[in-house]
């Protein structure tokens, strides 16, 4: 009877035992759970700190470029009428430009019209690289100052206007697109584009750009 008396409470006392070390691990967990997601949360804290400093930074830095571009753009040299000016590797010089109607071929088959009007911009090219180099048509706009619309040049009534010159009039101080120009040997040439009939001249300014994103500009009256 005494043992087993004995063994009752040997058993209850471990019962105790187990259910005090059963309570101790749980509150242990609990404690590491709470520790966890504390931690986390500061460690997100920490880490939207970061971001929020990062984009304020960015968009710091993309202020303060928007807020220069119009500086810099300011300082983009326009050139006389007849006065040349370097755009990447040539020398370009508005000669002359002309309001037209009508772009004369070297046969009246292939005369250019339009209801609105043409610009005729001649202009004279210095190949200042190493190499013959050719220029394109797609290189030019002509921009109007007071809209600020920009006009693309006509191919094909360039092409008419130069080849009057170059195969008709056999003109070997002109040149073609798509034509080599040979280094510190300058070549006149036509680029052509059509604009509505109540564009100014005296607003027109020839857009030339490079490679490199620079653009250069050129009074055409």
């Amino acid at each position: 009877m005494n043992i087993l008396l004995q063994y009752n409470k040997t058993y209850a006392r471990g019962d105790i035992m187990k259910k005090r070390v059963i309570i101790e691990v749980i509150g242990a967990i609990l404690i590491f759970i709470v520790g966890y997601f504390v931690g986390d949360t500061t460690a997100i804290n920490r880490v939207n700190k970061t971001v929020d400093s990062k984009v304020s930074s960015e968009t710091s830095d993309t202020s303060t470029s928007k807020s220069t571009k119009p500086k810099e753009e300011q300082k983009q040299k326009i050139y006389k009428l007849g006065e040349e000016g370097t755009a990447g590797n040539w020398g370009i010089k508005v000669l002359d430009a002309q309001e037209l109607t009508t772009i004369q071929g070297g046969d009246s088959s292939d005369n250019r019209t339009t209801q609105q009007k043409f610009i005729m911009v001649k202009l004279q090219l210095n190949n200042k690289s190493q190499a013959a180099a050719q220029y394109s048509n797609e290189e030019f706009i002509l921009g109007d100052t007071k809209t600020k619309v920009q006009y693309k040049s006509s191919m094909e009534a360039g092409e008419t206007a130069n080849q009057k010159e170059t195969i008709y009039n056999k003109n070997s101080e002109f040149v073609g697109i798509n034509e080599d120009v040979n280094p510190n040997t300058p070549k006149q040439t036509y680029v052509v584009f059509e604009v509505p009939k109540d564009f100014n001249m005296a607003n027109g300014i020839l857009i030339r750009g490079d490679n490199d994103g620079k653009v250069v500009g050129y009074n055409i009256k």
